[in-house]
């Protein structure tokens, strides 16, 4: 369930996907990437720009969602 509150609660593992990654990635879509965290994440995410215009960081209450994210969109 996606979590609207500014600020995330501390703790919450982060996440980020630059605007570099998507624009490399075909199917890194802003709109793809959220609604697979609507349908995959068990936890509450946060969701948020990073650094107002480089991207996008994905925040996880539990870890273990983190983990499965950046399985799927993690790009180093």
């Amino acid at each position: 369930m996606r979590f609207e509150a500014w600020p995330p609660p501390n703790g919450w593992s982060e996440v980020v996907i630059t605007w570099s990654t998507m624009l490399d990635q075909a199917d890194y879509a802003p709109n793809a990437i959220e609604q697979w965290c609507v349908h995959n994440i068990r936890g509450r995410w946060h969701l948020h720009g990073y650094q107002a215009t480089e991207g996008f960081a994905f925040r996880f209450e539990d870890a273990r969602d983190a983990v499965i994210f950046r399985l799927r969109w993690g790009h180093d």
